[in-house]
């Protein structure tokens, strides 16, 4: 079945019992167009909640088939319970995904517009009206949030007719990033004032790039603190915890609750908490 299909289906049937409901969704209308997602909000909730449905009758008849096979040894509570859980995750997943998406897109916006704003600074230079600025970064390969949203910058104004003006107003509120916002206004404020738009680009520029050094500097900072923090939770802490529960485990105070204990330490909380500072590192690194 393609995805065309089923967009269709879950549109028509969906969509219908969501569409009374769809004023109380404005805030995730917002946040799909900021993640630069190019759907509906009916469409974007018809279709996942078409795929947590299928997905939640599909875990059910697999466990129910389990279940008529092994018989007693599963339980029904988790044949209840699980295809709940799947339907809750998929719920959760619809909702956390497109903010996740924003955070993405705000990360690559910020860290190609300092080249970007480089390139129609020297665009500017030899003369180049805004619109064809634009156009020409298209066909760049500066950063793909930037160019992505270049081509819908352009496509607004050669598509649907709209002045230059217009079109970044348009692209500044779909934006993810303020810095990104404001340094379309910009443009747009030197544009419609009669201002040196060189001028404005190379101040931007010499700006963005200041920003730009100074993040990076605060992220190698950073790294040593969540060094440290690295060697207390995944190397200290469980040495410490293992030892201990290794003594309790010879002096028989814990009797077979120790072995339990180090197993949920080594398998469960090490890699969770590791994965963690991975993550913690990730979500604060800059884009290159």
């Amino acid at each position: 079945m393609s995805s065309r299909i089923i967009e269709s289906i879950a549109y028509s049937y969906i969509g219908r019992i969501i569409e009374p409901h769809l004023a109380e969704f404005e805030g995730l209308k917002l946040t799909l167009r900021k993640a630069g997602i190019d759907q509906s909000v009916r469409m974007y909730l018809s279709v996942r909640i078409f795929w947590a449905t299928i997905l939640s009758l599909v875990s059910l008849v697999f466990l129910i088939a389990i279940k008529i096979v092994v018989k007693e040894q599963l339980s029904i509570i988790l044949v209840i319970l699980l295809p709940v859980l799947v339907l809750i995750g998929m719920i959760v997943y619809t909702w956390i995904y497109p903010s996740y998406l924003v955070g993405e897109r705000k990360r690559k916006l910020e860290a190609a517009l300092p080249t970007a704003a480089s390139y129609m600074t020297a665009m500017a230079s030899a003369g180049v009206t805004p619109d064809r600025i634009f156009r020409a970064l298209t066909q760049e390969t500066i950063g793909v949030a930037i160019v992505k949203d270049a081509k819908k910058i352009s496509r607004d104004i050669s598509v649907f007719g709209y002045d230059i003006v217009h079109a970044l107003g348009e692209a500044s509120l779909r934006s993810p990033s303020p810095k990104y916002s404001s340094f379309l206004e910009g443009i747009v404020g030197t544009f419609t004032s009669g201002g040196e738009l060189q001028r404005y680009l190379e101040v931007s520029t010499e700006t963005l790039m200041t920003d730009k050094v100074q993040s990076e500097k605060n992220f190698i900072d950073s790294l040593g603190v969540m060094a440290e923090l690295f060697m207390v939770i995944g190397v200290v802490a469980p040495i410490f915890f293992i030892v201990i529960l290794a003594m309790m485990s010879m002096l028989g105070g814990s009797g077979g609750n120790s072995t339990l204990l180090m197993a949920v330490l080594v398998y469960v909380i090490i890699p969770v908490a590791e994965l963690g500072i991975i993550v913690l590192i990730d979500a604060q690194q800059p884009e290159l």
